[in-house]
């Protein structure tokens, strides 16, 4: 079998060759005198070598690669012998051969190689060697920042792209980034190309002002720079120097939630000390703090300010963080002050408003009005009482309104589509107003524009509109009073989407019914349904949830289910299982996203999030639950239509994260909180 072994595998080092050379030539003089002596007693038979065979056949090999050929020497016996060879090419330039028998592919062309040992020589191979990989090296996407500073991370920023000789990208090839001047690291080196041939690194900058540089090499084998690669190596370098510096406002005292008396600012120069004006500055407060212009330009002086900086709600050391490009420079503050925490029994996000069941059982709520029920026209950012100061059990949050049940066993909605008589009129929206029955409620859910639930002898009802068969049984496109769910059903709880409800029997299996466009109701079709249908897979369930398109469900042992428009699938017809995380205890539906807590109280939510209401410290829509961010805990979690609020451990403070689209989550100062934050009332000195 031929054998091609490179270089790296052989077992006697470069470093050695000469001794190695010494050791062929005293291989041939003991093979000179044997031949001449008949062996080493003066009796033994001389060795005689009848065939050298090269152990490989001829091959193609890609310029710069270094490689060691063996060949086989038999007597005229058969037998294989060991002896030392010569190796020769016919073409040195394009494969050069050592005396220990290294070869490197030097250009490009076509060689012979023979091997010859006691005036014996083997057959030629034939060896090609060709050029189809690294040939330039070139910096791309590579603009120097406007601002550098020592210290400073440049993410991701090298950027080098790799390329053949027809200019085509070459992929895994190893680019070695090395500092030259300046310190600082690279991360990663090597760093391989991809699909596009280019590979990249963060370049973290040196701790002192000078010049920085950065060097790209494409090595061979052998780890040597490969001389024939056009660009090679590639130098990238900077010059950083203090170009931010604190002009005022820093190391000031002030309680939580309020303003520091000075204004803070910055100075932005060049490398030569000169102002540098008309340069945005970013200015970033920590712990949910915030000033009144986030991004300001330079005036003349080359400073710049944020106007009043307003300290967030965590007591201690707070910062405020002003950047340019990759120059940046913090200033500190103090907070003093103990923050009241808002510490309801429940609370219930919904239509861009969230509500809260207070220790006297009054509801408050929060958000865009006509949700917050209090019958004002303004938004508000803060808990406020609802009118008619109602007595609540529950509250649950809907797509576009609110529904609760008193404490008397009566329902009482508020918001859009919250209620009306039985001919179509518009009830009260914009305060907590009593659905006409005299039925014993036991359980509520707030659709989009239905309502369904279920009477102390565990009947289901819905009411509203009935385009879709969302209603369960009524024919009437529009039924304003509630109707008896059709199945004979007896249901523990009912919940609703957008389109669509969902049933829950004592023994824990769940129906379906309305729209399934999008495989909400379950039963591995996409057709509507309107009378309850069995949701498929056989799972038994502890509760069960509805948003805009899908629906979820927690088993008796404690795994999340979801089916309909899922991230990963907008028609998901059957329960989609989540695994990976602990057993959950809770599960809320959004309006797009869900939401569970494990036993330890952490939180998981998954599904979409482009208001950050997963709260992971991002707005990366996932497709598999995502642990929360932030150390706290909770005792109850509630996903809104794009918001999430949850009670947080040991106390049960309201923290809420999300869109902040009219003051849902309890602060008027950022449109998206990306991580839990709490809600507020006052501050104790």
């Amino acid at each position: 079998m031929a054998r091609l072994q490179p270089a790296r595998h052989n077992n006697v080092p470069a470093t050695h060759a000469s001794a190695w050379r010494a050791l062929v030539g005293a291989g041939f003089a003991v093979l000179a005198l044997l031949a001449a002596c008949g062996g080493d007693t003066g009796t033994g038979p001389t060795i005689q070598i009848a065939s050298i065979t090269i152990d490989s056949t001829s091959f193609a090999v890609e310029r710069g690669t270094h490689f060691v050929l063996t060949a086989t020497a038999k007597d005229n016996h058969g037998k294989v012998v060991v002896v030392p060879f010569v190796w020769q090419s016919t073409n040195d330039t394009v494969v050069s051969v050592q005396p220990d028998g290294h070869m490197t592919a030097l250009d490009t062309g076509v060689t012979t190689i023979t091997a010859s040992s006691l005036g014996v020589t083997s057959a030629p191979i034939g060896i090609r060697v060709q050029w189809v990989g690294a040939a330039k090296i070139a910096a791309v996407q590579w603009t120097p920042p406007v601002v550098t500073a020592p210290g400073a991370v440049l993410a991701d920023s090298l950027r080098v792209q790799v390329t053949n000789r027809i200019g085509g990208p070459v992929a895994g090839v190893p680019v070695v980034f090395k500092t030259n001047t300046g310190g600082g690291t690279i991360s990663p080196s090597p760093a391989i190309t991809n699909s596009v041939g280019v590979a990249a690194a963060q370049w973290t900058l040196g701790s002192k002002p000078g010049a920085d540089t950065v060097t790209a090499v494409v090595l061979d084998d052998q780890k040597v720079p490969m001389s024939w690669v056009s660009g090679n190596p590639v130098t990238f370098a900077l010059t950083t120097f203090q170009a931010l510096t604190i002009a005022q406002g820093d190391s000031q005292t002030a309680q939580i939630l309020a303003p520091l008396p000075v204004a803070p600012s910055v100075l932005l120069v060049d490398s030569a000390g000169k102002p540098r004006p008309g340069i945005v500055v970013t200015f970033s407060p920590s712990n949910n703090g915030h000033v009144t212009s986030a991004a300001v330009a330079t005036g003349a002086n080359g400073v710049a300010s944020p106007g009043t900086w307003t300290l967030g709600d965590v007591p201690g050391n707070q910062y405020l963080v002003a950047k340019v490009g990759v120059a940046s420079v913090t200033l500190t503050a103090t907070a003093t002050g103990t923050a009241v925490h808002y510490l309801p029994k429940l609370v219930a996000a919904g239509p861009f408003a969230t509500c809260a069941i207070n220790t006297d059982q009054t509801a408050s709520c929060w958000g865009k009005q006509p949700a917050v029920g209090n019958g004002g026209k303004d938004n508000v950012s803060t808990p406020t009482l609802t009118a008619a100061l109602v007595p609540f059990s529950d509250i649950e949050g809907g797509p576009t309104h609110f529904c609760g049940l008193s404490t008397d066993a009566s329902i009482y909605c508020w918001g859009t589509y919250a209620l009306t008589d039985t001919t179509g009129k518009v009830l009260s929206d914009s305060v907590p107003t009593r659905l006409p029955s005299d039925k014993h409620w036991t359980q509520v859910s707030a659709g989009y524009t239905q309502n369904c639930a279920v009477t102390s002898d565990a009947a289901a009802y819905c009411w509203g509109d009935n385009s879709f068969g969302q209603l369960g049984g009524t024919t009437d496109s529009v039924h304003f009073a509630p109707s008896l769910v059709a199945g004979g059903f007896t249901f523990a709880s009912v919940v609703t989407g957008t389109g669509h409800s969902c049933g829950l029997t004592n023994g824990g299996t769940a129906f379906c019914w309305g729209l399934n466009a999008n495989g909400q109701v379950g039963d591995g079709t996409t057709t509507n349904r309107s009378t309850p249908t069995v949701v498929a897979g056989g799972l038994t369930f502890q509760s069960l949830g509805a948003g805009a398109g899908w629906t979820c469900g927690l088993t008796t042992g404690g795994q999340p289910y979801c089916w309909g428009n899922l991230v990963s699938n907008p028609q998901q017809s059957t329960p989609k299982g989540y695994t990976g995380i602990p057993l959950l205890t809770s599960l809320s539906v959004g309006g797009d996203h869900a939401c569970g807590l494990a036993g330890d109280g952490t939180a998981y939510c998954w599904g979409n999030n482009n208001g950050g209401q997963l709260g992971d410290s991002t707005v990366v829509s996932r497709d598999m639950p995502a642990p929360v961010a932030g150390p706290l805990k909770f005792t109850q979690i509630s996903a809104g239509y794009s918001h999430t609020c949850a009670l947080a451990k040991p106390d049960g403070a309201v923290a809420c994260w999300g869109l902040n689209s009219g003051g849902e989550i309890g602060n008027t100062t950022v449109a998206f909180q990306l991580t839990p934050r709490f809600i507020v009332l006052g501050v104790n000195p």
